[in-house]
């Protein structure tokens, strides 16, 4: 038999530092998880962060996109630097028409 099977106060001192090792343990345990969590939540705000930010910039982007396609801005444009105007409904043709000032040429065949 074991030198502590005979003495009870050796036996309750035994369990006693048992104990005091599993508390100690589960403190260091403990503490490490909470650093982890900790860690863990700063990084989820700096992610939700940046989302914000690219939501923001990508707003930005739309409204640039919106105004860039605006038809009144480019039809500004077309005439300022292209010269182009409107169609008017006397520079259209019918069909017949089209026959008459763009004939087909020679050889060409209806296919």
């Amino acid at each position: 038999m074991s030198a502590y099977a005979h003495d009870p106060s050796a036996s309750k001192r035994l369990s006693a530092f048992v104990l005091f090792v599993i508390g100690v343990s589960l403190t260091i345990a403990l503490f490490y998880v909470k650093t982890r969590a900790q860690t863990a939540h700063k990084n989820v705000v700096k992610i939700e962060r940046a989302i914000e930010k690219e939501k923001a910039a990508i707003a930005v982007l739309e409204a640039e996109i919106a105004y860039s396609q605006s038809p009144e801005r480019l039809a500004a444009l077309s005439k300022a630097q292209l010269g182009t105007a409107p169609i008017k409904a006397s520079n259209t043709i019918t069909l017949d028409q089209i026959a008459e000032r763009f004939p087909l040429r020679e050889g060409a065949s209806d296919e």
